[in-house]
């Protein structure tokens, strides 16, 4: 079974965002190992944060729970983008070898360049720009059509 691992910066902030969160994890659980790992946003609640203070806290919150060996991912909207046949493809030639796949998820200013030099791959969901929660709940969805193009079923068509 798959071991994946979601670090994101920040919690939901809608119910309608725990609920898609919540029926994805349910959806990948007889199909993965999924972890999520919600971590706290780096500003404390400052009305005016340093920006570049807030993605260096929340760089080593994502980065130190990652464990080794590893296949890191950060998404981030400078990435490479694959179509979701791609993406199956490539979640197998990442996890060769039984790694278990980290995909990074940034605070709503988005990552440090530390956590880009240190993925292996940096991957975007597209070359708009998306709530940090909300690509959350497009890349759990992706994760579970990625599982299900890999093993042919019909949810992909």
């Amino acid at each position: 079974m798959q071991k994946i691992i979601l670090r994101a910066i920040g919690k939901a902030s809608e119910d309608w965002h725990a609920e898609a969160i919540r029926m994805y994890l349910e959806r990948l659980k007889p199909l993965a190992s999924l972890d999520l790992i919600e971590l706290p946003e780096g500003h404390g609640g400052s009305a005016k944060p340093d920006l570049a203070k807030t993605r260096r806290i929340e760089a080593e919150s994502l980065m130190k729970g990652v464990p080794d060996g590893a296949f890191v991912i950060a998404l981030d909207e400078t990435g490479k983008q694959f179509d979701s046949t791609t993406f199956s493809k490539k979640m197998e030639t990442w996890s060769e070898g039984g790694r278990a796949l980290v995909f990074l998820i940034g605070g709503s200013w988005g990552l440090d360049e530390t956590v880009r030099q240190k993925a292996d791959a940096i991957f975007s969901l597209g070359s708009i720009t998306l709530p940090h929660q909300l690509a959350r709940i497009v890349l759990l969805e992706q994760l579970y059509r990625a599982t299900m193009i890999e093993r042919g079923t019909p949810y992909h068509k």
